[in-house]
């Protein structure tokens, strides 16, 4: 149970550091993909936050084909 343990706790740091890659490139991306787009503000972050989801969301579907 120990080792069951410590491994699972070493998968979830190692995922938890992917995550935190994975979402930074994502914000970056997105900046990059719509900085033509006309919109400031508000407007622009509740867009960049869905696409972020929208991508998020894909992604989780293909995982769990």
């Amino acid at each position: 149970m120990g080792r069951t343990k410590e491994l699972l706790e070493q998968m979830n740091e190692v995922a938890s550091g992917v995550a935190g890659v994975t979402l930074e490139l994502m914000h970056d991306s997105v900046d990059w993909q719509i900085a033509e787009w006309e919109m400031t503000g508000d407007t622009y972050d509740a867009i960049h936050y869905e696409v972020i989801q929208m991508a998020v969301s894909q992604m989780f579907r293909e995982v769990i084909r």
